[in-house]
């Protein structure tokens, strides 16, 4: 079964969500097509996906009550993210190593897609 994205309503949605907020503008595609790219990161956190693109990282979770393989993400900060997980992703073709090398140096957020 492939995975599915469900967004978690109350929380990362602009005007007035919290947490990390996803982007601004981006379109309604995008999330489930790099849900299809994550990836599983051995000793990162049981039951989490890692997917990235352009100047974004995405960490998902299982969305509970919404069925088999159904999952929500957020972004991260590309600096907080674990040595494993940009290994993982120049490992499995997800990312480019000049790519994750650029994500490594973010500290913020961009605030919209892309």
């Amino acid at each position: 079964m492939p995975r599915s994205y469900e967004s978690y309503p109350e929380k990362h949605k602009y005007p007035k969500g919290f947490g990390s907020l996803c982007p601004r503008n981006m379109p309604i595609s995008v999330p489930t097509e790099l849900l299809q790219a994550a990836v599983s990161v051995e000793g990162v956190g049981a039951n989490k996906l890692w997917v990235a693109s352009g100047r974004w990282c995405f960490c998902a979770h299982p969305s509970p009550g919404a069925g088999e393989d159904a999952w929500h993400g957020f972004p991260v900060v590309g600096g907080d993210v674990d040595e494993r997980v940009w290994t993982a992703l120049v490992t499995q073709s997800v990312l480019t190593r000049q790519q994750a090398k650029r994500l490594r140096k973010q500290r913020e957020l961009p605030s919209v897609w892309p």
